[in-house]
């Protein structure tokens, strides 16, 4: 097995919380601020539990036009 295919193994071990902070620091590709990700990420779960998310299929079709409007 790859060193590569091991961490992808491990990430599919961890808690959802934990895999979300993971992939938020890999995005940014910097030393991030943990207490930043972490209330971020608190802030979002928050959003879901309280309703205010809309599903993917309901904004797919409006992304287009928010990045031709200026």
């Amino acid at each position: 097995m790859t060193t590569l295919l091991e961490i992808k193994e491990a990430i599919s071990h961890l808690p959802p919380r934990d895999r979300a902070l993971l992939s938020a620091e890999l995005f940014a590709q910097v030393d991030p601020d943990t207490a930043e990700l972490e209330a971020s990420l608190e802030k979002g779960l928050n959003d879901v539990r309280e309703g205010r998310v809309r599903p993917l299929q309901d904004i797919k079709g409006s992304v287009a036009s928010w990045i031709t409007e200026s």
